[in-house]
């Protein structure tokens, strides 16, 4: 496995290199600007004055019994956000930016571990979902620059992404028969770790290993997998059955019983795949990694590659879409609504993630019938005309917001990212945000709060003067006067 990067061909020439590194840099840039200008949020806070007043095994309990049991997420919440070690309101810079560069690494870790790419392709098809997602997803204020939303959804992702390429190191380790037991135990620690995080997440990732399972028993190939989907069935009970979950029930109004949970999921699904799918730039750069993507189906030495070219590519596109039904069911069951815009953010890095996947298992089923569609063949000789059509759509963003507060507004977080940094519209937020330290720092009581002037719409998504429960008011003022 060590040497295995030394038969995968390059995958990208000379000239699209320095096209792609353009474009990523480009797409990146202004998310990083506004890393600089961005604040903790109220749940920020408030997570963190809970688990300094309870002490951390106390904080786990209260939030299982009274609030989530996402387990996995609130250990980490209570354990990593950098507020509990000091007061850093005022250098939050540097959190966005961790969130930009742990995607990007553990995007690469993925597509390494399970591909065996050469380094730089492996960072560079890494570096195109990042500024995909980053250009596209639905929700950033949320899913991003809100720590506890980026905690709660992003890092559920990466330990997917983990735990799909311990499970493939695993499967090349039982292949040379070398350290099996080690990284099934890594895989079976993942396999609990991530059925511990977000719903939207797990309710897929259990029902996804159970017809694995119900698969492999069939077929009568090893308990694996049914060793796996156990842990998955147990982990995802004792999070989904906790008390506090239907107690945050009780307090969100109506839920939706189950013929209507599908129904109003499946209405959400074609919805989102009918907006994802259809941007002209996704298809564009989907048809020039066409050839990339051939390459890799060529190497049938490789055991994804084969067991890829397996595969019926409709079925799986089918089972996908399946899967994404499933994502936005607990919302509708729970509350009688849609997944927040940082839940949808992750699931259009899931998305980003599927589709390329998708393509990869369309190439290696082509490659191994050694037939070359003529999609394929014809990118190269067209290759200007469709670098000149994605950038064209890139800039004309293709799509407009529905939603009432951003009606008319185009999709295209990287331009708009770009008018909110350039126009000082993130910098007048940042030195609102700045003032309001002061002012709870100073010793001249009472303080008044007022509506932000600046509220560029890729930082903010709630802004405390929106709450009125004086206890969250208090313990944010208390925080701030220390």
């Amino acid at each position: 496995m060590g040497n295995s990067a030394n038969y995968t061909p390059s995958l990208f020439r000379s000239y699209s290199i320095s096209i792609i590194v353009a474009g990523l840099l480009f797409t990146t840039l202004p998310f990083v600007a506004l890393a600089f200008y961005n604040h903790p949020s109220l749940d920020d806070i408030l997570d963190v004055s809970q688990v300094q007043e309870l002490g951390f095994w106390q904080a786990q309990k209260f939030f299982y019994f009274s609030h989530t049991g996402r387990y996995t997420t609130t250990v980490l919440l209570a354990l990593a956000n950098p507020l509990y070690y000091g007061h850093w309101e005022a250098s939050w810079w540097w959190v966005a930016l961790v969130f930009i560069l742990g995607t990007l690494l553990m995007l690469r870790y993925g597509i390494g571990a399970i591909l065996h790419l050469r380094t730089r392709d492996a960072w560079l098809m890494a570096g195109i979902m990042l500024s995909l997602w980053l250009t596209y997803a639905p929700g950033l204020a949320e899913g991003l620059y809100w720590f506890t939303g980026a905690y709660t959804y992003i890092v559920a992702v990466w330990l997917l992404v983990a735990w799909m390429g311990a499970l493939a190191h695993y499967a090349h380790a039982r292949q040379n028969n070398r350290h099996k037991r080690l990284r099934l135990m890594i895989v079976a620690a993942l396999t609990l770790a991530v059925a511990g995080t977000t719903e939207p997440l797990v309710l897929p990732f259990v029902l996804t290993l159970l017809a694995a399972a119900g698969l492999s028993w069939y077929l009568g190939r090893g308990r694996i997998v049914c060793l796996l989907a156990v842990l998955a069935i147990i982990g995802s009970t004792v999070s989904f059955l906790a008390p506090g979950n239907f107690m945050r029930m009780s307090s969100m109004g109506s839920s939706f019983g189950v013929i209507k949970t599908l129904v109003y999921s499946a209405g959400t699904s074609a919805y989102l795949l009918l907006t994802w799918i259809g941007n002209p730039v996704l298809l564009a750069l989907s048809v020039l990694l066409l050839p990339a993507l051939y390459r890799i189906g060529q190497q049938q030495q490789q055991l994804v590659v084969r067991m890829l070219a397996k595969l019926p590519t409709g079925w799986v596109f089918f089972i996908l879409i399946g899967l994404l039904i499933a994502a936005n069911c607990p919302a509708y069951y729970a509350s009688g609504t849609g997944l927040p815009l940082r839940a949808r953010s992750m699931l259009y890095l899931i998305f980003l993630i599927s589709w390329f996947g998708l393509l990869l298992t369309w190439c290696c089923r082509q490659a191994a019938r050694q037939h070359v569609s003529p999609i394929v063949s014809s990118t190269n000789p067209m290759y200007s005309l469709w670098v000149a059509v994605l950038v064209l759509f890139f800039f004309a963003d293709y799509n407009m917001q529905t939603r009432a507060a951003m009606l008319g507004q185009g999709s295209n977080n990287a331009l708009r990212a770009y008018r909110q940094w350039l126009s000082g519209d993130a910098a007048g937020y940042d030195a609102e945000q700045r003032a309001r330290y002061q002012a709870f720092a100073s010793d001249t009581p009472p303080v008044i709060i007022t509506p932000l002037q600046h509220r560029p719409d890729l930082l903010v998504s709630f802004d405390i003067i929106e709450t009125s429960n004086p206890d969250f008011l208090k313990r944010y003022r208390n925080y701030l006067a220390e």
